[in-house]
């Protein structure tokens, strides 16, 4: 017999808890996000042309950033877009530890001002609803997978690596080129611009890495784009790497 004190009734509890969380994820998710990213940019919209991510690893520590304008497309991960003003994207999930940072000044009066005065396209994967205001969104297909369209959403893993790297591959560029993708700490530095104030374990770069591997191989089962690692110290393996210096004197 079921009653509110067998385990039984608890297990149906945490069965139907968790089966309703998942609706209310999948309701979240089916909204559209408004502005969306497609309005203004269309799947294909770099086919062919080269672009760069731009990670927070350390191994970018001192990296002349000037470098990459005028060599291709650039894609820049959360806060670093302070030192890349030319990027043409700003890329940054739903969580409170970037865009909280900036919109309610925590990060101090220069990367207020710098949010100000970007130029290029702030595109927020809208993971659980949230709003960002100055930004277009682009909607949640869940952590694993490859998407083929900005319009349907984006997979993003639990890194905006994966989402930025996505993002790449729906606009056609190619090839992609990774920097910052090192999924190591040098010492007790764990960003290049200076992090959040926490240090990232062992295993959440463990965990960002295999999200990452599973990336690699869905790009290679579709057969492009070419994805190139630029740290050749980096612990992600699962794409070749190229030197920088090699690349950016490509014609």
């Amino acid at each position: 017999m079921l009653t509110t004190q067998s385990p039984e009734f608890h297990q149906f509890l945490r069965e139907r808890d968790i089966f309703l969380a998942r609706e209310r994820e999948d309701e979240r998710r089916a909204i559209d996000p408004d502005p969306p990213a497609h309005a203004v940019l269309a799947d294909g919209a770099w086919r062919g042309e080269r672009c760069f991510i731009i990670g927070g690893g350390p191994s970018l520590d001192g990296f002349e950033f000037e470098r990459l304008r005028g060599k291709g497309r650039t894609i820049v991960i959360n806060k670093g877009f302070a030192r890349v003003m030319f990027a043409d994207i700003l890329f940054f999930m739903d969580h409170p530890s970037f865009y909280s940072w900036v919109k309610r000044g925590l990060g101090g009066p220069e990367l207020a001002r710098a949010w100000r005065e970007f130029k290029g396209l702030k595109v927020f994967l809208n993971i659980k609803g949230r709003r960002a205001d100055d930004a277009v969104h682009v909607r949640s297909l869940g952590r694993v997978g490859l998407s083929p369209s900005l319009r349907r959403g984006l997979f993003h893993g639990s890194n905006c690596g994966v989402g930025a790297l996505g993002l790449a591959v729906c606009l056609g560029a190619d090839p992609v080129y990774l920097l910052g993708y090192d999924l190591r700490h040098e010492g007790k530095k764990t960003h290049w611009h200076g992090g959040y104030g926490r240090y990232q374990p062992p295993d959440v770069l463990a965990a960002y890495r295999h999200e990452l591997e599973q990336m690699a191989g869905f790009i290679w089962r579709r057969g492009r784009p070419r994805v190139f690692n630029l740290n050749p110290r980096s612990a992600l393996r699962a794409f070749p790497f190229g030197k920088i210096e090699e690349v950016l004197h490509e014609n």
